[in-house]
């Protein structure tokens, strides 16, 4: 991750790009809800509140998870454990109960234990609490609202603290449960024994909560401690007050050959979403392979400070709100994906919108402009706009991957690639070519994933009742950085061929299922929307490997595979409208072809064999049925199509069809498309099928 950070900083260094450069022990508050504690000027709490989601972003604290100001970490005051307190609790949470302030302070002191009460601040946390309200932020300028700040907290203490707040909260808790419940009660485990009979605190079960301190007299600063303009004022106090500087005395020359000195500190982290929270680099000394090389920790990849706070600094700026689907974009809850290029112009393309977009249940739910050909038609139209002389020429990419657990905040790099602007458009348009590798689907609407999608299309597992079978473990045929590759690698056939292996057998079930609803398609069982956007997002996924694979649409439409699928549907539509006429519409649960598809994609000469023997009845029907005026039903032209694509297939098929025959993985995949693809049909004319059915539709 290093390099490409430190590439991604030296590109917004060449482009006359300054991201906000924060001080090293000036971090982040922590991703949850934060209360702000407006203290007067004695120390005693006058308010308090929840700050909001936005304001929790800008905000900042000086120190470490130990010691930090002017927000730290508290625990509730109580902690309840009995069953019948913790249903008022929430009950009380909810408002399905009335504020009953006896019965709550009952709860706060009918602990059974020998400390005789619930309180929940043991004497390590007021320990905690007191380094906290004395920690001193250097650099402060003595009129600053900070300083003024420091002064009234180093006046308090941990359970002066404690008690103001909680004065606090008895007094407004009638008015507002749900922001000051939190803070009184934490629901423990009852199971979770005490550590010791010094200190009744339960191991790890006293809950958290984060505060941030602000002044009621805030006017006279212009501003309030808890807000954006004071943060960045706070931060600027600090990197003029002592920076970021090293001593002057070079010992060595880092990884990216800038003066070395060791700090002795480990890298910084970087929070680039909610519960994904990154180290730039991890390498604890407890790993016994570092020392095979004789280095552990940070030397052995020695980094000067300057390029630390570079590295950060450009992670944190690429991964800006603002930037979203031009330079980063979520691919999950714990990986993220990174592009950009050598030159940013003014109005950047969506760089990384090309390779991820939304996708919906139903084809219905995805609009036009957010398609993947819509983007990278936006993508391709932005990027001509843009100054020959400003044309970015270079894209460098990169997805990073949580390596669990998260709370260890160590991530891996495991996608990465440099490529030519052209190089990309190049990619999306035979990304488009490949998806469209197909004959007409029968009542599908085409439909072209994004790169990053076709993870979630491959590793799909259904039955044959069109629901999904993947099981407790999701199927992991494909990881969501292999559809990347698909898009900009050079084809891997090994690789192909073994994705298309699981691709036919996670996703049999469900094209029986839509090959069987197609055949009996007479006013009942209608495909819904979210079956058509499974069919399409799989044939797209289809053609697009046989066309990485040089099998292209004209050859395998000729090919035995897939005259073999379209036997099958063709026997599945003559059985149906057999059933029709002779049976009342009494179609029975599976069709021949259907029911033949499994010995075909195996054995095609036996299961051919076996339909022939099937089929005999209904051929012979439909030889006299198409010879009479059905003026009733209206079908004898249609059983007569159906033989007469019978006849044509037949006689294409007749001299590839080998006794020994077996289909290998792309033959199986072309087998797929033949049995949904549309009945070759005369010009531009509907089939008679077509026109019969929407008739009756």
């Amino acid at each position: 991750m290093l390099n490409e950070l430190h590439k991604l900083a030296t590109t917004l260094k060449e482009n006359q790009i300054k991201p906000q450069v924060w001080h090293n022990e000036y971090g982040l508050l922590p991703g949850r809800a934060c209360y702000r504690i407006w203290l007067c000027n004695d120390g005693t709490v006058n308010k308090i509140e929840l700050m909001s989601k936005d304001l929790v972003a800008v905000c900042r604290k000086y120190g470490n998870n130990l010691r930090a100001f002017p927000a730290f970490n508290i625990a509730p005051l109580y902690r309840i454990t009995s069953d019948e307190d913790k249903a008022f609790h929430d009950a009380l949470a909810k408002g399905n109960e009335k504020v009953d302030i006896d019965r709550l302070r009952s709860m706060c002191n009918n602990d059974k234990r020998s400390m005789g009460n619930n309180d929940n601040w043991n004497q390590n946390l007021v320990k905690k609490v007191d380094g906290c309200l004395n920690k001193k932020i250097p650099a402060m300028p003595e009129d600053s609202a900070i300083f003024s700040l420091m002064s009234i907290t180093e006046r308090m203490d941990g359970i002066t603290l404690r008690n103001a707040l909680e004065t606090c909260v008895w007094t407004c808790l009638q008015s507002d449960v749900k922001t000051y419940l939190p803070i009184l009660f934490h629901k423990g485990n009852a199971d979770k024994q005490p550590i010791d009979d010094a200190d009744k605190q339960p191991i790890n079960d006293a809950g958290s909560l984060s505060i941030m301190f602000d002044l009621v007299d805030w006017e006279q600063f212009g501003d309030p401690i808890v807000s954006e303009n004071t943060t960045k004022q706070i931060n600027n106090w600090l990197q003029v007050g002592f920076g970021n500087s090293e001593t002057t005395e070079v010992s060595a020359f880092d990884a990216f050959g800038t003066a070395y000195n060791d700090i002795g500190k480990p890298m910084p982290s970087v929070r680039l979403a909610p519960r994904f929270e990154v180290v730039l680099r991890s390498m604890f000394h407890e790993q016994h392979c570092q020392y095979r090389y004789r280095k552990a920790d940070d030397s052995s990849f020695p980094i000067a400070q300057p390029n630390r706070s570079a590295a950060k600094t450009a992670l944190e700026w690429i991964t800006r709100s603002e930037n979203e689907g031009k330079t980063w974009r979520k691919i999950d809850n714990d990986a993220m994906l990174f592009v950009y290029p050598d030159k940013l112009p003014q109005i950047p393309p969506k760089f990384a919108g090309l390779f991820g977009g939304n996708i919906g249940n139903k084809q219905t739910d995805i609009t036009k402009e957010h398609r993947f050909e819509a983007v990278a038609q936006d993508f391709i139209i932005t990027l001509n706009a843009i100054e020959p002389k400003n044309r970015p020429e270079s894209i460098q990419i990169f997805a990073l991957q949580q390596i669990l657990p998260a709370l260890s905040h160590r991530a891996k790099v495991v996608f990465t690639r440099n490529l030519t602007v052209n190089g990309l458009v190049d990619a999306a348009g035979e990304w488009q070519k490949g998806c469209r590798n197909l004959p007409d689907i029968y009542l599908i609407e085409p439909s072209i994933p994004f790169p990053l999608g076709v993870s979630r299309i491959a590793n799909k597992v259904w039955r044959q009742d069109g629901a999904r079978a993947d099981g407790k473990s999701a199927a992991k045929l494909m990881q969501y950085y292999n559809g990347m590759e698909l898009l900009l690698d050079a084809p891997i056939p090994s690789q192909l061929l073994r994705i298309v292996r699981g691709i036919t057998v996670n996703w049999l079930g469900f094209v029986l299922f839509v090959g069987n609803n197609i055949g009996i398609l007479r006013k009942k069982n209608p495909l819904k929307d979210t079956h058509k956007t499974e069919i399409a997002n799989l044939f797209s996924l289809l053609g697009l490997i046989l066309y990485k694979c040089a099998v292209i649409r004209e050859d395998y439409m000729q090919d035995t595979a897939y005259l073999i699928g379209q036997i099958l549907k063709v026997s599945d539509a003559l059985h149906a409208l057999y059933c029709e006429i002779k049976r009342d519409g009494d179609i029975p649960p599976q069709l021949v072809g259907n029911a033949v598809f499994v010995t075909a994609s195996e054995t095609p000469a036996k299961a051919l064999a076996l339909l022939s023997t099937r089929m005999a009845p209904y051929i012979a029907w439909a030889k006299q049925y198409r010879a009479q005026k059905d003026e009733k039903n209206g079908k004898s032209g249609l059983a007569g199509w159906y033989l007469r694509q019978y006849e044509m297939l037949m006689t294409q098929l007749h001299p590839k069809l080998t006794e020994d025959i077996r289909f290998k993985e792309l033959e199986k995949a072309q087998l797929f498309i033949g049995y949904l693809a549309e009945l070759p049909k005369s010009g531009n004319k509907q089939s008679p099928e077509q026109e019969d059915i929407q008739d009756e539709q």
